[in-house]
């Protein structure tokens, strides 16, 4: 039976099934989970470690090096790279896309345990898989008139339970300046006076505070167990304890003042420019971000009424708002482009009835395709309704075909019946014509990275969308089409009649055309000139930009800035950042940032959330601009990068957080510091480049050298002079003080006076054996040196790192400049240069799009030789592709947009699009040559009789992609250079298709005649 035949005789089949897929579709609609981007997986590991104050150079040593060793050895592996400085290492290791990452994580964490045993006591250790999930989704200030302990306690012990319990939530993350804790501050005097130490007072809080079971008994049948304890509750209760010494009891409050503190601020937390907590809430794997912000908003309107009066809860960063707005912006672009292929019908067929046989295989299609997406596991997100997007133009290709086939059948005054003939004998080249457009995606399972996982999500509701269209053309069009002709009147309307008056204007071009057949061959060589000169010199990126809404400021204040210093110059910042109109709130961090990352006391990052789109007048690219220059007129000394939130958090999670990274690699951390300050000073010169950020500096030291053999003496060894320095100094937590539902750390320590004073520091008693005190001085001298490097690696070998960012400038031009300018740094023997970055990323992705290319091309020239059965007509289809490369090109830089791998996607989707048409008009050229005509006339013939059809078919698919090519509103900056590039691309097609085709055919098959 043939395949349109089965519509005809199973009618009810076909209508029951299409009708059962559309209320499948619109069932599980509501229940698809929603994100900004598929479900991404990153082959990264995050090695994070930590060991108090240990010297950059020995972290390296003891810490780094096993760890990178330990990187190294799990299959998979493709780049370790290592940053070390003082207490503190973060490793990064970077696998190959096709690793299974859990193994890989569990593999990696057992390597790491068999290297702790090796390193410093107390290094403390955390090995995490990156994902979305790493990151926050929302992120809200608490602000009042509370110090910013309690500040921290109502979020921690108030809001993060209850958004805890949202379903979907994950990670949960209370940050604050402070945290509470009971500070017992020695007084040295005394102490001398009572022969103690801060460890002495340490231990007895220690030994004071316990629960040990003791025993058990039964009675009346219960068991009861026995336990000796000794519980803190208060602050009293710490200064109550006694110290014995010599006979005498003496009291913690004797020789300490005991108060509720807070410990030595490692980091600051402020919210809108005041001292406040800052949560951010990240979302589970697979969770819909919708859902659940719809559930931390009710959360919050809740707990804000549990709040102590004054507090308040305010949005600094909100994902999911950016989310709604970005998919809502591509549903209207759905909308808008299915309801302009609708008028284009409409304005060709002139009759209602037969507009709406076609148009209604867009609804049916788009809701059809919310099952498949469904059964293979897929998000509403960017990349999914985009690919329905593109999709709109498309999917009523087919349909217009058969609809146009039986109209022109009907108007030759065919009986109803026909309509399964005209249908049948569109089936070879609209099916054909059809798998062109979903082979050209297949290939995209060959992208790896972000790249690949964004574009297979397009491209699978793409495929499914062209797929069910072909399906509802070629069995529900026919039965509608026979229904609505039977409705229409049999005398020619004015429709039909400018119709012919087209087709008779095109007729007598083409018979121009087709009587110098080698001149269209020759213009189409200069259209292959065309789009080389076009392509040479085209700007070029990696991921479109995005007007997110928000962007991250990081910054970093000069090598070895006290964090009092740091605060004093970040908030000439915040000052600026409020002073912005366009700014609705932010939050600052100093000495941590977002994510799970080491971080040096002299850095950290503001959060930016912008007022929506119709509240500002500026972009965040040009809010970005200003803010830029204004700081580095009135702070210069700060280092700043500017960073779009989702760029930058994709960025991180692949590893490659800046666009440009210069890399440098030797064996002396000095020398590789002075060639990092030329590469600074020559990337200061290339044009656009900004945000440049060097080789990092620890603050400056003063290393007490002990004398081991004084040391000894005392009966010390140089560790237990470093624990009691530590203990008197930093202060030890010795056990916890029990209130309520909270534990609070109990903290010995010297007066503040004592330990920031560095005359002081040489006084500082020791016990030595025999308990006997010794001055530190007697057995330590003070060696002041400046900060140390910070020390980065990459696989195995010590580097210098330079990154920067681009302002008005495209990531190919400036880094062809940079290479030309690199050699110009003379590097010792030894010494090599890398450019790297998401210029790195960049060229990875367009080599596998280039793969992707030409295997497209290759699939697409299989299909139509299966199609025509023979080389010639495959092949000169298939040369209508490269000719429409000109038109793409041509239009991307008219609108100012790059070649990124968005556009390069337009550029693949083109050699599926341009053949459809050349393929409908050649087989029916070939039908009438096979029924007798000669050769030019068949194809004029069939070129005449196609047009209609070509021209409904092109500008449905160009009118349906025009929403998304204006780029309008959050999040459609994305696909735009995509529909630019098909749109662009098409269009010159179209010509190529009409003129070019006939005539390159006629040209050659003399030749083939004679072969």
């Amino acid at each position: 039976m043939k395949l349109a035949r089965l519509a005809e005789h199973h009618p009810r089949a076909v209508l029951v099934l299409v009708f059962l897929l559309a209320a499948a579709g619109a069932l599980v609609l509501p229940r698809l989970p929603s994100s900004i981007y598929p479900s991404l997986q990153f082959p990264r590991i995050l090695v994070v470690g930590h060991s108090g104050i240990l010297p950059g150079r020995s972290m390296m040593l003891a810490v780094t090096r096993p760890l990178e060793q330990a990187a190294m050895e799990v299959p998979g592996i493709r780049r370790v790279r290592s940053s070390t400085f003082r207490g503190s290492t973060e490793i990064s290791a970077q696998f190959a896309p096709d690793t299974d990452m859990a193994a890989a994580l569990q593999l990696l964490r057992s390597r790491v345990e068999e290297t702790r045993a090796d390193m410093p006591p107390g290094v403390d250790l955390q090995v995490e898989r990156l994902t979305g999930a790493s990151f926050p989704i929302l992120s809200v200030n608490l602000n009042g008139g509370l110090p910013s302990a309690d500040l921290r306690d109502a979020a921690f012990y108030l809001v993060r339970p209850a958004l805890a319990r949202v379903a979907g939530v994950g990670r949960v993350e209370v940050m604050a300046s402070d945290t509470r804790e009971v500070e017992v501050i020695a007084d040295p005097a005394r102490l001398l006076a009572a022969n103690l130490t801060v460890e002495d007072i340490a231990a007895a809080l220690r030994s004071a505070n316990q629960v040990t079971p003791v025993a058990k008994f039964a009675s009346a049948g219960r068991q009861n167990l026995v336990l000796a304890s000794h519980v803190l509750r208060s602050v009293s209760d710490v200064a109550d304890i006694p110290l014995t010494q010599s006979g005498a009891l003496i009291r913690v409050g004797d020789v300490a003042t005991v108060a509720a503190g807070v410990p030595d601020r490692t980091n600051l937390v402020y919210g809108d420019g005041r001292e406040g907590a800052v949560i951010n809430i990240a979302q589970q794997v697979d969770a819909s971000i919708l859902e659940v912000k719809q559930g931390v908003d009710q959360a919050l309107r809740e707990v804000a009424t549990t709040l102590p009066s004054g507090l308040r809860l305010s949005k600094v960063y909100d994902l999911a708002e950016f989310v709604a707005g970005a998919i809502g912006n591509v549903r209207d672009a759905i909308l808008i482009g299915g309801l302009l292929a609708i008028l284009v019908l409409l304005v060709f067929l002139r009759d209602w009835r037969v507009t709406l046989v076609s148009a209604i295989t867009l609804p049916l299609t788009v809701i059809s395709t919310f099952l498949f997406m469904r059964l293979f596991g897929e998000s509403i997100n960017l990349m999914s309704m985009g690919g329905l997007a593109v999709a709109i133009g498309l999917v009523i290709d087919d349909a217009v075909v058969v609809v146009e086939n039986i109209f022109r059948r009907m108007e030759a005054g065919a009986p109803p019946a026909a309509v399964w003939d005209a249908t049948e004998e569109l089936v070879a080249p609209v099916v054909g014509s059809t798998l062109t457009t979903v082979v050209v995606l297949a290939p995209l399972g060959l992208l790896s990275g972000v790249v690949g996982q964004f574009f297979r999500s397009l491209s699978l509701t793409l495929s499914v969308a062209v797929l069910i269209s072909l399906g509802l053309a070629l069995w529900l069009i026919p039965l509608l089409a026979g229904f609505a002709y039977r409705k229409r009147p049999a005398t020619p309307s004015s429709h039909e009649r400018s119709g012919r008056r087209l087709e008779s204007v095109y007729a007598r071009s083409l018979t121009r055309v087709l009587r110098r057949p080698w001149l269209a061959v020759a213009a189409g060589l200069a259209l292959v000139v065309l789009a080389g000169g076009l392509y040479l010199g085209m700007p070029s990126g990696f991921l479109p930009e995005m007007d997110e809404g928000g962007f991250v400021i990081d910054y970093r204040t000069p090598p070895g800035s006290a964090l009092e210093e740091s605060d004093r110059l970040v908030r000439k910042i915040e000052t600026l950042v409020g002073a912005v109109p366009e700014v609705a709130s932010f939050s600052r961090r100093t000495g941590s940032e977002l994510g799970l990352f080491a971080t040096q006391q002299n850095k950290g990052d503001i959060l930016v959330r912008l007022k929506p789109r119709g509240e500002r007048k500026r972009s965040s690219a040009e809010v970005i601009a200003g803010l830029r220059g204004e700081i580095a007129a009135k702070v210069p000394t700060l280092d700043v990068e500017f960073a779009n939130i989702l760029q930058d958090m994709i960025g991180d999670l692949e590893g490659a957080p800046t666009p440009i990274e210069v890399k440098i690699f030797g064996d002396d951390p000095e020398k590789l510091s002075g060639l990092a300050e030329q590469v600074e000073t020559m990337l200061s010169g290339v044009q656009g480049v900004v945000d440049l950020v060097g080789v990092g500096r620890g603050g400056p030291e003063l290393s007490w050298e002990v004398d081991p053999v004084a040391a000894a003496r005392a009966g010390l060894t140089v560790e237990e002079v470093g624990a009691q320095l530590s203990a008197n100094w930093l202060g030890e937590v010795s056990t916890r003080v029990l209130q309520l539902d909270r534990q609070i750390p109990v903290r010995v320590r010297y007066p503040d006076a004592v330990r920031f004073d560095p005359t002081r520091f040489g006084g500082t008693p020791l016990r030595g054996a025999g308990g006997k005190l010794v001055p530190l001085e007697s057995l330590a001298h003070p060696v002041p040196a400046a900060g140390e490097i910070v020390l980065m690696r990459e696989n195995l070998r010590q580097m210098a790192l330079v990154s920067a960012r681009l302002e008005d400038r495209d990531l190919g031009s400036a880094v062809a400049e940079i290479r030309a300018k690199l050699p110009k740094i003379a590097l010792p023997l030894g010494y090599s240069s890398e450019i790297g970055g998401q210029y790195e990323s960049q060229r990875q992705a367009f080599r596998e799009l280039l793969m992707v290319f030409g295997i497209a091309a290759v699939l697409v020239l299989l299909i139509m030789v299966f199609e025509f059965r023979a080389f010639v007509p495959a092949l000169i289809v298939l040369g209508a592709a490269p000719l429409s490369l000109g038109g793409a090109f041509l239009l991307l830089r008219l609108t100012g947009s790059e070649l990124n791998v968005s556009a390069a996607m337009g550029l693949i989707l083109l050699v599926g699009l341009v053949v459809k048409n050349g393929i409908v008009m050649l087989d029916y050229a070939h039908q009438l040559r096979d029924a007798g005509a000669p050769l030019a006339e068949a194809i004029a013939s069939a070129a005449r009789v196609r047009l209609r059809p070509i021209l409904m078919t092109t500008l449905c698919t160009l009118f349906g992609l025009l929403p998304l090519a204006l780029g309008l509103g959050a999040g459609a900056e994305l696909q735009r250079p995509l529909a630019l590039a098909v749109i662009g691309g098409l269009g010159l097609s179209t010509a190529v298709t009409l003129y070019l085709v006939p005539a390159t055919y006629i040209a050659l098959q003399p030749r083939r005649s004679a072969g």
